[in-house]
């Protein structure tokens, strides 16, 4: 199977997720409502065949991990517990 754009965001698809893989001038970006607030959604590479297709989805996994790593632990703190003394 070649692998295109077109490909990637097919298996993303079928694995249930809505974003999408897209192209900038020098590195390629994960977009669409499951990743519009992602703070990092970016991988630089030259062209879509740098990676293989279980490439893509680890990188697709690692971001969403490092983006709720990083979004997860600013929303809704716990409250500080008081010290009995």
């Amino acid at each position: 199977m070649r692998l295109t754009l077109k490909s990637i965001n097919d298996e993303l698809a079928r694995r249930g997720h809505t974003a999408r893989l897209a192209k900038a001038a020098v590195y390629f970006f994960f977009e669409g409502d499951e990743v519009d607030q992602w703070l990092y959604r970016t991988v630089q590479v030259p062209t879509v065949s740098t990676l293989s297709m279980a490439g893509w989805m680890r990188e697709f996994e690692k971001l969403r991990s490092v983006n709720a790593q990083i979004l997860g632990k600013g929303s809704n703190p716990a409250p500080a517990r008081k010290r009995r003394e």
